[in-house]
């Protein structure tokens, strides 16, 4: 897509309507794309699509499976693996439609998913061996680390590895294929749902793009510890070689945004350990080629960790420090993706996070394999010489987004966040007549009224503002075409989650058709056709 204007929406797949509690791969994922189809977009961007036992997608058990709770219970009843009884949600279960109970949701879905592989099991007969061996046959190099993890975590009661048995813990491979052979149908199952997760997931990609509709998935840079990529590939990160827990962990230093830094406590890789890095780097090329038959195009989450990373280390208790007490540590980011490219091809459909403490190390890296950068409009006007967020200074070979997930909301932002000067400021950019002949009381009035009137229309100021740029590819958040504030954000990074809690909180906003007006569709498509996005 190099070159060709084309803009499109953010929205995970979780968010979408569904009578089961959460956003699936089921037909309102296909009414959303007929959506996006109608009003010309080209691209729809989602967040990852790996597994989770929290609340954010990007807290996951695997980097290469995909999430079970995503998998439709429609068209397990289209594939005649559930019943219309079976689709019955039992009272037990309270779901509710405008936000996702993770809770709640993981033991409905994994109670129907059971259902479907004991049909499964009966309908297939002698072919369902088969069936599953070709699939993890064709996945092994992760399939079978995965479905082996998966059912050791739950013999042992869903503990952390590091508290698994020795030679669980320590990956001994006779006792591996001991449970291979004893837990046959545990295994199974785990590998029943990836194939159902891949065969739903495949037929909803190939409909979006037979109507040039183009998917952009989100990669984290960092797994998790609790992951079994982690557990399968120990030397690849930065162990205790006694205890195979991390000996650093990563995170960012203090901020504006965070005055106490952030601690991420997830594993580094062992990217300086030079007999170590060609393994780190294979494991890469194998996530990247596995995520790129997945999605159409990949962005990379804290791409400046690439470069550089904040490396916290631990005490003799294997304790985090503070995140104050790191230090940047150089990473071989040149050597990565030479490698990267070598092995993958030159024309990659990367994007890349360049958010952050930005230095002209990481813009050469950038710039040296033409990897495409974002901007966000909505940290555009603090009007710093040097803002690159401010539309005049995209360059086409960018992604521009109004906001991101983990941003406020058009509107959140505008009423309750953006300074005094950062509306005056927004006001002298676009240029909104204001009576230059009148005085500078009489100005100062009229300044208040547009202000007043942009409160209820600034989302279609920035999304027309951001479709005008020259970025060759424009994301508008969904909930900015919605209108929506605050309360509809996706996620606050500064709060926490909790997979138990039943309210609303980060990632679990759910939008209604109900909020998506005939008005907003005529918008959207209106801008996209006039800014040559169509």
């Amino acid at each position: 897509m190099n070159g060709e204007r084309a803009s499109g929406i953010l929205l995970h797949i979780t968010s979408l309507p569904s009578p089961y509690g959460i956003g699936d791969f089921g037909p309102e994922a296909y009414k959303f794309i007929d959506f996006l189809h109608e009003t010309n977009q080209k691209l729809w961007q989602i967040l990852p699509l790996t597994p989770t036992e929290k609340c954010s997608p990007y807290s996951s058990v695997s980097a290469f499976a995909g999430n079970p709770l995503l998998i439709s219970p429609d068209k397990l009843y289209d594939m005649k693996l559930l019943t219309k009884e079976d689709l019955i949600i039992p009272s037990t279960f309270q779901l509710n439609d405008q936000y996702v109970k993770f809770k709640q949701v993981t033991e409905y879905k994994h109670t129907i998913l059971k259902k479907a592989f004991e049909n499964f099991q009966k309908q297939q007969q002698k072919q369902v061996d088969d069936l599953l061996k070709e699939f993890l046959q064709s996945e092994h190099d992760w399939l079978d680390d995965y479905s082996l993890y998966m059912t050791i975590k739950e013999q042992q009661n869903k503990k952390s590895w590091s508290e698994w048995p020795h030679e669980l813990k320590f990956y001994q491979k006779n006792k591996l294929q001991q449970i291979r052979e004893t837990k046959q149908d545990f295994i199974q199952y785990y590998i029943f749902i990836q194939y159902i997760f891949h065969e739903q997931w495949k037929k909803l990609k190939t409909y979006a793009n037979q109507l040039n509709i183009k998917l952009i998935g989100d990669m984290p840079i960092y797994v998790d510890y609790n992951s079994v990529d982690v557990w399968a590939n120990t030397k690849i990160f930065q162990l205790d070689n006694d205890t195979l827990l991390p000996s650093v962990v990563s995170g960012y230093p203090p901020d504006d945004c965070s005055t106490n830094g952030q601690n991420w406590n997830t594993p580094i890789y062992n990217w300086n350990d030079n007999l170590k890095k060609s393994a780190v780097f294979n494991w890469w090329i194998k996530r990247l080629e596995k995520t790129l038959q997945i999605v159409d195009i990949v962005r990379i989450d804290h791409f400046r960790g690439l470069e550089s990373y904040w490396s916290i280390p631990v005490d003799e208790n294997h304790v985090p420090l503070q995140p104050k007490d790191g230090q940047w540590v150089k990473a071989p980011g040149t050597e990565f993706f030479n490698a990267i490219f070598d092995a993958l091809g030159k024309d990659l459909p990367l994007i890349v996070e360049d958010l952050g403490n930005i230095t002209k190390e990481i813009i050469e890296l950038r710039d040296q394999f033409n990897l495409t950068g974002i901007r966000i409009l909505q940290f555009a006007f603090t009007f710093q010489p040097d803002n690159l967020h401010l539309p005049h200074n995209y360059l086409p070979n960018c992604t521009a987004y109004t906001g991101t997930h983990d941003s406020l909301t058009v509107v959140g932002w505008w009423i309750h966040h953006a300074l005094k000067d950062e509306k005056k400021n927004f006001l002298e950019y676009i240029n909104i007549p204001i009576m230059h002949d009148a005085d500078d009381h009489d100005k100062l009035g009229n300044q208040d009224i547009v202000i007043s009137y942009l409160d209820k229309h600034i989302n279609w100021y920035l999304i027309q503002m951001v479709l005008g740029t020259v970025a060759n590819r424009t994301i508008i958040e969904f909930q900015d075409v919605l209108g929506l504030g605050n309360d509809c954000r996706m996620n606050d990074p500064s709060l926490s989650s909790n997979p138990d809690y039943d309210g609303p909180q980060n990632w679990t906003w759910r939008f209604t058709w109900s909020m998506l007006h005939e008005k907003f569709r005529t918008k959207l498509k209106f801008f996209t056709n006039i800014y040559n996005r169509k």
